[in-house]
């Protein structure tokens, strides 16, 4: 599998988030990633490395307003959904890319989906002068997230991950 970094920034270019993973899976559309248990997080605003426990999966688009991020368990089963708004994803030179729009929208451990930092995607956006066009982005972007969670668009279709790392793991 190809190891790969994921660099998010915040809006203008301000590196944020940057961990690594495996690409399990290039489609047309997305990049979907693992990364094991225990995997080092350099959050570039607090200069700090956060270690994420659990290991995860990430769904990046190509096109979609959207990331995810899905914490599972060791039979490949989701334990939580993190998902933030951003632009769509790039990829080169073994790295993907995209700007996190501020807005998160997470599923609590009682399966409830919340709207996350909606303050500081506000204050962000007025101190950072966001442009018109990124805020209809974000928008219309957090709307369309839930309207693909409701209708089980991938990945939200999935209640174990188990049979896509198989597949990828014979693509080589």
């Amino acid at each position: 599998m190809t190891q790969i970094t994921i660099k998010s920034y915040k809006y203008p270019n301000v590196p944020y988030i940057e961990y690594s993973g495996e690409l399990l899976e290039e489609t047309s559309h997305y990049w979907f990633v693992k990364c094991p248990e225990n995997n080092i997080l350099k959050h570039h605003i607090k200069n700090k490395e956060l270690t994420y426990k659990e290991a995860s999966l990430h769904f990046f688009s190509k096109y979609h307003g959207y990331t995810v991020s899905i914490a599972i368990n060791e039979q490949m089963a989701p334990i939580s959904m993190f998902c933030n708004i951003s632009t769509p994803c790039t990829f080169k030179d073994g790295h993907i890319t995209y700007t996190d729009i501020d807005i998160d929208y997470v599923k609590s451990s009682d399966g409830q989906w919340f709207i996350k930092n909606s303050d500081t995607y506000i204050e962000n956006s007025r101190q950072f002068h966001y442009p018109i066009q990124l805020t209809n982005f974000a928008v219309v972007s957090l709307q369309e997230l839930k309207n693909n969670i409701a209708d089980g668009i991938f990945p939200f279709d999935v209640s174990n991950f188990s049979s896509i790392e198989k597949y990828s793991a014979h693509k080589k």
